[in-house]
């Protein structure tokens, strides 16, 4: 009997070892599973929204002029505390008190003829009552007598008005305070009307400040009143400051083209550390959790022709809910939040869930799950970028179809 040669006991060698190996790698990436999967844990959660905005003085009081004129003293500087009524700046308006002067003599003028005027007036009158004066005559006494009354009231009233014009030259403080911000100089001229000069800028009390910052449109239905916050400044980097929301402006602007909402929150200030108009970086707490049952937020991810493509390709059993997609106007809008979790290891099942807080990392599952599920996470050996193309672009033909 002829004996098999060399060569082909190593080809036969190789072909049984190459098939030996075959079926061992088969083996392999069959028995591990290509899901990262992930149990619902007790977590506590806490929910913020970032924002940034300035500080702001809580009664600031920006001081003006009710008449125009020349700086000539300036009594008061920044920083500098201020009681109400205490004399800040003096101005100059070419007049001073000269048109007092003037209004006081023709005063004292007006009343020495209304003196003169109802002494004529009584003597007139007893004569008219006896029948010895003509009433044409005691008519025209009369109203000289009225005349001389307006007169002295007329003039009354004009020295009243230089009064407090010449004393509107006094820049005096409305209030308590600190001088926050001097804007006028020596010699400045001073306008009152149109565009009216501010001379100074005066904080009641910088022990208690506000913060006014921007909230954007798709979160300010999550903001509330009383609602607790921390912030930073650049100033103190490493300090975190407290505050709470105040009230929240029903008027909207526009800031980088998305709709913003001011939020305005109530911060202490005992040390005086905080200054105002500094930039601040606030984080307010508007949900926290103890004790959440939550999952990682990648588990949100996966979409459903990823889970799809998973299944054809390991051959798992695919069972995907209807989408939840409802057409509101040109928008696709979500009404339902869903997991996807692996039973009994050959099949991918999606499911409802309710959703609660979540901080940025993980995210309550207030209903339709428990502790023991497998949720999928994340997928190995699959090509999500093609996958997720696919999905965007859906057809042959690329953007351009």
């Amino acid at each position: 009997m002829k004996q098999p040669s060399l060569l082909s006991l190593i080809v036969t060698t190789c072909l049984i070892l190459g098939a030996g190996w075959y079926f061992f790698k088969k083996h392999t990436q069959t028995s591990k599973s290509p899901y990262t999967l992930e149990a619902p844990a007790q977590r506590d959660l806490t929910q913020f929204i970032t924002a940034s905005g300035n500080l702001k003085a809580r009664d600031q009081i920006s001081v003006g002029s009710l008449v125009a004129g020349k700086v000539v003293e300036i009594l008061a500087e920044d920083n500098d505390i201020v009681k109400k009524d205490q004399v800040l700046a003096i101005l100059d308006n070419g007049i001073g008190d000269t048109a007092i002067k003037r209004l006081q003599a023709q005063l004292a003028e007006a009343k020495a003829q209304l003196v003169y005027q109802e002494q004529f007036y009584k003597r007139q009158q007893a004569l008219f009552k006896s029948g010895q004066l003509a009433k044409n005559l005691f008519e025209q006494y009369t109203q000289n007598y009225e005349v001389a009354k307006a007169r002295v009231n007329q003039t009354q009233a004009q020295l009243e008005i230089e009064k407090l014009t010449y004393n509107n030259l006094f820049i005096k403080s409305p209030d308590n305070g600190i001088v926050i911000a001097r804007k006028i100089n020596l010699g400045q001229m001073v306008t009152a009307q149109l565009d009216a000069t501010v001379l100074f800028e005066i904080a009641n009390d910088l022990h208690h400040m506000e913060a006014y910052i921007d909230i954007d449109e798709a979160d300010i239905g999550m903001i509330k009143e009383g609602q607790q916050a921390t912030f930073t400044v650049d100033a103190f980097p490493k300090e975190t400051f407290t505050a709470s929301v105040k009230r929240i402006q029903y008027q909207s602007k526009v800031v980088e083209n998305v709709i913003t909402y001011a939020t305005v929150l109530d911060v202490s200030n005992p040390e005086l550390k905080l200054r105002p108009g500094m930039t601040t970086n606030v984080d307010i707490t508007v949900a926290h959790g103890a004790q959440a049952l939550s999952i990682s937020n990648k588990a949100f991810r996966l979409s459903t022709l990823m889970l799809e493509q998973a299944a054809q390709k390991f051959g798992h059993i695919f069972k995907k809910l209807s989408d939840g997609i409802k057409a509101v106007g040109a928008k696709q809008i979500k009404t339902r939040d869903t997991l996807w979790i692996l039973e009994d290891d050959r099949t991918i099942k999606q499911i409802d869930v309710n959703l609660g807080i979540n901080d940025g990392k993980y995210t309550q599952i207030s209903n339709g799950i428990d502790a023991n599920a497998r949720v999928i996470v994340d997928i190995e050996g699959l090509e999500q970028e093609n996958a997720i193309l696919k999905g965007v672009f859906g057809r042959p033909g690329g953007i351009g179809r």
